[in-house]
């Protein structure tokens, strides 16, 4: 389901959100050819995938948690501090898609 927005990709260990696929192409702008392969998309279906569409390991709950929290401190929010793991649903819950 790469073609499925919106998504949370994780590049460089850092969140990005792509509501479609402009926002995808924005959003790997500045990334090298060879880190491309790194590059992890998570849908709202739970699918972690890679940029060719291929099934790769899912982040953990933990994982996934530290990333979206980033984010969110980044982003200004505060009060995130009791969160500790997420689902797939809880992320984009949070991240208000």
């Amino acid at each position: 389901m790469l073609n499925s927005y919106p998504q949370i990709l994780v590049i460089y260990n850092e969140l990005e959100i792509a509501h479609n696929q402009q926002e995808q192409q924005e959003c790997l702008h500045s990334v090298t050819q060879s880190e491309l392969n790194d590059v992890r998309v998570l849908n709202k279906q739970g699918d972690f995938v890679d940029l060719q569409g291929t099934t790769c390991p899912a982040l953990s709950g933990e994982q996934l948690a530290q990333l979206v929290t980033t984010y969110l401190l980044n982003e200004g929010q505060c009060c995130l501090g009791k969160i500790k793991t997420l689902n797939t649903t809880q992320a984009f819950d949070l991240l208000g898609l």
